[in-house]
């Protein structure tokens, strides 16, 4: 087999590849080609809608323009030299066109071989009354390293990227007569603007090595280009006002961290280089999924790449380059219609075609899946046919939403959905082809969620009941809790005399499913805790706190009828030592809140008596010992105006 035959073979199933691959996700239509247009260039928009753009053939000097159809009669022919990358090459429109119906182009003299930017008026789409706005003359014999694009920025003003025709010292010189190696800034005709960021200078950014296109951001404002490296180092950059982009000290195989220096966002760190070309930011609609992304295109490496921007624009998110689009020959430009679709033109060296990606209709190739499981994370990432479109939610449950960064679906059912079971979810997947959507219906399986917390009523904490008869009985009271399943909830009444609920002495009552239950105590000085359980008959969740009451039992009551006590006394325990009850005398003159307690040797509150309200009188209490140790105590009274405490020793 001959070295042509195989060349041949291999560019046709390169090409029948890309089609048969390609042809799935994206439509491919030639708008012109050979022998109509001559290796295309660039292309702009016109601002209105009806797709109509301007284009340069770089070898014979043509401006021509495609309106529903390439039109014969060129805009305009210049006479340029066309040798390496010298030529007609950058076009643009003035902001306000048509209403300002000015056309600039920049191309290669003859003669001089300076690169100049000239402007035409449209005239019924013929250019006429050609103006110089800028030339950047030559100094050596370079035919490349040319730059040779023009846009208009948001901000109105005319953007020029002018190389440094191969002559790496120009880059770095911020002279104003050095026009080579920067990106430049003017006003539409062409003078300096006041407010540029070099003062007094035609510039916007330098150090530029040959950045042969460059675009904006529509959303953050922010530049961005490509760049041609030596033998390594193709690169797409951010290009803030002021920039340096460090030709020839970075991007020469190596980067460091300087400061002074606009590091790369991403570059092709070695050979062979692609040759990046054509560079723009897609915002439209027609490719939901390549929002927030920089396309950028190669002229050596036939292909359309994409990188992501973070946010804020000033990176890109790590791992996201990615191959868009591959072909059988190189490209010089890639421009988003206002239609969204993606053209390039495939040239400027061996090829002769305006190209349009456009999407094409998806479709859902994966079923979700029907069935959830409350509080526990659903997702679904469907797969499709077609172009990767966008993905929405017509209808379904609350809390479901797409993860634009997946395209998947996620959902955390709520018990309250669970409770529900049954979801009708509608999902739309739409591009700029049209849309379509899936149907279906997830059930969702209930889990068992423990009653609600619920808090205790009475008695209240510290509640005290005297009494002299053989029994008490002690109403106690709750709230409801509800139970999030809608379970019928039943309650455990639990009363213990320690705080901790399991000594020996702890009693359990079933109160059903009623909060409040009465139970009876016999009469015996001593404190008691409770707290209750409510249980769903699977899950058991007890009260959020614990209350404790005291019962003193109230041996006599010596009120002073006649004659009120002058003084206070609390007299000596009797008996004492003593096994396990004692009783206390004492005497207040003043009615009032009353408290009497019992106390350890490190001065810890042991057992409450009494806490409530006494009239004036004598009194006499029981005190029971049986949960306390043998040892020495002291009990203490506090009533108005009065405080005494005395020694008892309990022996066992």
């Amino acid at each position: 087999m001959t070295r042509s035959l195989r060349l041949f073979l291999s560019i046709l199933t390169l090409l029948f590849g890309i089609r048969i691959s390609q042809a799935q996700q994206y439509a491919l239509d030639t708008l012109a080609r050979n022998p109509d247009i001559a290796f295309p260039v660039c292309l702009v928009f016109t601002p209105d809608t009806s797709g109509k753009f301007f284009f340069t053939e770089k070898s014979n000097g043509r401006v021509r323009i495609y309106d529903r159809g390439l039109i014969p009669t060129p805009f305009t022919t210049v006479s340029v030299t066309s040798s390496g990358e010298q030529g007609l090459l950058g076009v643009t429109l003035h902001p306000q066109y048509p209403d300002s119906p000015f056309v600039y182009i920049f191309y290669t003299r003859t003669g001089d071989r300076a690169n100049i930017v000239v402007r035409y008026r449209d005239s019924s789409s013929i250019g006429v009354d050609p103006r110089l706005i800028v030339e950047v003359l030559r100094t050596n014999t370079a035919t490349n390293h040319n730059g040779g694009n023009i846009h208009f920025g948001p901000d109105g003003k005319l953007y020029v990227t002018v190389g440094e025709y191969a002559s790496s010292s120009n880059a770095q010189d911020s002279s104003a007569t050095n026009l080579r190696g920067k990106i430049l800034r003017l006003n539409p005709d062409g003078s300096v603007p006041p407010d540029n960021p070099f003062v007094g200078r035609p510039f916007w950014s330098i150090g530029h090595r040959n950045s042969f296109d460059f675009t904006w951001d529509s959303e953050t404002g922010k530049m961005y280009c490509s760049e041609n490296g030596p033998s390594c180092d193709d690169e797409v950059n951010l290009v803030p006002p002021r920039g340096n982009m460090g030709w020839p000290v970075e991007g020469n195989c190596s980067y460091s961290n300087n400061p002074l220096y606009v590091r790369p966002l991403y570059y092709f760190p070695s050979s062979p280089l692609p040759a990046l070309t054509g560079i723009a930011v897609y915002r439209a609609r027609a490719f939901p999924r390549l929002r927030g992304k920089i396309l950028f295109t190669g002229n050596s490496t036939p292909t359309l790449w994409t990188v992501t921007l973070t946010e804020i624009g000033d990176t890109i998110v790590p791992g996201s380059f990615s191959t868009l689009f591959t072909y059988s020959s190189g490209f010089a430009d890639v421009e988003i219609g206002p239609d969204g679709n993606i053209y390039l033109t495939n040239g400027p060296y061996s090829a002769n075609r305006i190209l349009r990606l456009r999407p094409m209709l998806a479709a859902f190739t994966t079923m979700a899946p029907t069935n959830a499981t409350q509080d526990v994370l659903y997702s679904y990432t469907p797969t499709f046919s077609g172009t990767p479109p966008g993905l929405s939610i017509v209808s379904g449950p609350d809390g479901m939403v797409v993860d634009s960064t997946t395209w998947s679906v996620h959902w955390t059912p709520t018990n309250a959905q669970a409770l529900q079971q049954l979801h009708n979810v509608t999902l739309r997947a739409e591009n700029g082809a049209g849309s379509v959507e899936q149907s279906y219906t997830i059930f969702v399986t209930n889990v068992n969620d423990p009653p609600g917390a619920f808090t205790l009523l009475s008695p209240a904490h510290d509640t005290t009941y005297s009494v002299s008869a053989k029994e008490l009985m002690v109403p106690f009271a709750w709230s409801e809790s509800i139970d999030p399943d809608l379970d019928t909830i039943s309650y455990v009444l639990q009363v213990d005399t320690i705080s901790t609920f399991d000594s020996p002495s702890r009693i359990d009552t079933s109160a059903g499913t009623q909060t409040s239950l009465s139970v009876e105590f016999p009469a015996q000085t001593r404190s008691y805790y409770w707290r209750v359980k409510a249980t769903d008959g699977i899950d058991t969740v007890v009260s959020s706190s614990f209350r404790r009451f005291n019962v003193t039992v109230i041996v006599s009551v010596k009120e002073e009828v006649k004659e009120v006590p002058k003084e206070s006394v609390l007299e000596q325990n009797f008996p004492n030592p003593f096994n396990p009850t004692t009783n206390i005398v004492y005497t207040i003159p003043k009615g009032g809140h009353v408290r009497l307690a019992v106390f350890n040797l490190l001065g810890q509150e042991v057992a409450l008596i009494f806490e409530g309200t006494q009239a004036p009188g004598t009194y006499e209490l029981m005190f029971n010992s049986a949960d306390l140790p043998t040892g020495i105590y002291f009990y203490r009274i506090q009533s108005p105006d009065f405080v005494e405490t005395k020694k008892m020793i309990v022996t066992k």
